[in-house]
């Protein structure tokens, strides 16, 4: 246990969980997304992580969603090298290091300020990189970022933690802010969503139900925006990663996948694109 206090609001130490997700990956024989920063972080905090009962199948899940959004910034990257990364819901992730962006991609952060005072521990503002300490639902923090590039607008875990009113809002007020861009984030059935609460790891931060309903057709959001449209879902149960898994957990994706009232259950990795 480190020395770093984490004094936050009962709802931000869901960042502990993503985060300790990534170490226990990062400490596997065969991580799939080999996350060292994670653990360099995890024992500078001050906070006792066996507490979460993260099961160990969950941090299989979570460096998978990671992956994905990894690789698909890197894509957009190769595509658009001098494009803007937004991050919403940052939390203590070290995306920009792991994707490594070149110089002329501007990168933000966003979380809410006491979020962001305790990722300032590990991380700094420098050109091409700047962290925003705001809530999602506060329509003024757009104000801070340009929009005359195409962008990629990441959001791993923190959509189900907002209302189904403020997520279309959100969608609505990003795809009408930048003219072109993608919007990538781990989507949620509505049963997934109402079992999220009994998770244990929930529990041991309070049991913070997810405001989110979630939906069962992945085409859902593209009635958010008339901009949006659908262009990746990939099932985290069906994923390539879950090769690199051991048996039990490859075992029950393979169960999960091959019955498909189960398979969707499992989460989707959802990719959307948007212009004007």
């Amino acid at each position: 246990m480190g020395t770093i206090k984490v004094n936050l609001a009962m709802e931000r130490e869901t960042l502990l969980l993503t985060l300790y997700t990534r170490a226990l990956d990062s400490c596997s024989n065969n991580p799939i997304l080999g996350d060292k920063k994670a653990m360099e972080i995890a024992q500078q905090l001050d906070s006792n992580f066996k507490k979460l009962k993260i099961p160990t199948k969950e941090s299989f899940g979570g460096a998978i969603r990671a992956k994905y959004l990894d690789v698909w910034t890197k894509e957009f990257l190769v595509e658009y090298s001098d494009a803007t990364v937004l991050e919403l819901g940052c939390g203590l992730d070290s995306r920009m290091e792991r994707v490594c962006p070149p110089k002329s991609v501007r990168w933000f952060d966003l979380d809410f300020p006491d979020v962001i005072e305790l990722r300032r521990h590990f991380f700094s503002d420098r050109e091409g990189y700047c962290m925003i300490g705001s809530s999602l639902t506060d329509p003024f923090w757009l104000n801070e970022i340009p929009s005359n590039r195409p962008v990629i607008i990441i959001a791993d875990g923190v959509l189900p933690f907002l209302t189904e009113n403020d997520v279309k809002h959100l969608f609505v007020r990003l795809t009408r802010h930048f003219q072109s861009g993608q919007i990538a984030f781990n989507g949620y059935t509505r049963f997934a969503s109402r079992m999220l609460k009994y998770h244990p790891s929930i529990k041991a931060i309070g049991g913070i139900a997810p405001s989110n309903p979630g939906f069962d057709d992945p085409r859902e959001p593209e009635k958010w925006s008339p901009h949006l449209k659908l262009i990746e879902s990939q099932s985290i149960v069906g994923s390539p990663y879950i090769a690199e898994t051991p048996w039990t957990y490859r075992f029950l994706c393979g169960v999960m996948n091959s019955t498909p009232s189960l398979k969707k259950e499992g989460g989707w990795m959802l990719r959307y694109r948007f212009s004007h």
